[in-house]
């Protein structure tokens, strides 16, 4: 009766030696295979805190940058509510860290005057975005593209007139923040003035020193407040070395 018993006691170690053994093997060939670095100690590190996926934060930057720069430099009559706000453009401040949101929303009101007074329209377009760099928590972006622009024909209110569209070259700084990315501030390359975020707002003017007109004139005459102006001699390049293009935004 101690004979089978013990048979069967010994076919089970066996079983579970070779159990063990397997396991071993692969955990070996999976540090071996996936893990990063020169030595078996480092590709064990890698795989129990793996690096961080920089193509996908710089995927996330990108597409930040290039979605928020479409919004910031689209708006028009159509997005006046009966109070002669714009609350779907003033929810761009939703892509913004707080402390640039601040100064975004003192311009907020500008922009809102000059599309009463005016009902210029206007559409901003990204043809290029690259990182200019990037880290875990922040990221500066080079962002080219135009902005189109149009008012109401004054001898057709069905028809609008539009300007020759304007380009512009924008640095983009991004900080990341509860895993999202937020823009931090935005410079015109080509203004030589002070970035976006660092641009004070006269009294009782638009940013920049310029009023608002009352009536459109046959030629823009300057910048429709609320956005940075785009300068119509920037090329649509970027950093040499450091852009990835992308296809232009919806």
């Amino acid at each position: 009766m101690n004979e089978p018993n013990a048979a069967l006691r010994w076919s089970v170690t066996g079983l579970l030696l070779c159990v063990a053994v397997a396991a071993l093997g692969f955990s070996v060939w999976t540090v071996v295979d996936k893990g990063a670095g020169s030595n078996p100690v480092k590709k064990l590190d890698s795989l129990i805190d793996p690096p961080r996926d920089e193509t996908t934060q710089r995927e996330k930057a990108l597409a930040a940058g290039r979605t928020f720069v479409q919004r910031f430099n689209t708006y028009g009559p159509e997005l006046l509510d009966g109070a002669g706000k714009m609350p779907e453009y003033a929810a761009v401040g939703e892509l913004m860290t707080a402390k640039f949101r601040t100064v975004f929303d003192k311009n907020v009101g500008y922009a809102e005057e000059t599309v009463k007074q005016t009902q210029i329209d206007r559409v901003g377009k990204t043809y290029a975005v690259g990182v200019a760099s990037i880290d875990e928590d922040s990221a500066e972006l080079l962002v080219a593209g135009v902005v189109e622009f149009s008012y109401p024909d004054p001898s057709d209110s069905t028809k609008r007139i539009p300007f020759e569209p304007l380009r512009f070259r924008y640095e983009v700084s991004l900080v990341k923040q509860d895993g999202s990315w937020l823009v931090d501030d935005l410079d015109d390359l080509d203004d030589e003035l002070p970035s976006f975020g660092e641009a004070s707002i006269p009294e009782g003017g638009a940013p920049g020193g310029g009023q608002p007109s009352e009536q459109p004139s046959d030629q823009p005459s300057g910048q429709p407040t609320g956005a940075p102006a785009p300068s119509d001699g920037a090329s649509e390049g970027t950093s040499e070395g450091t852009s990835e293009e992308t296809g232009e935004g919806e």
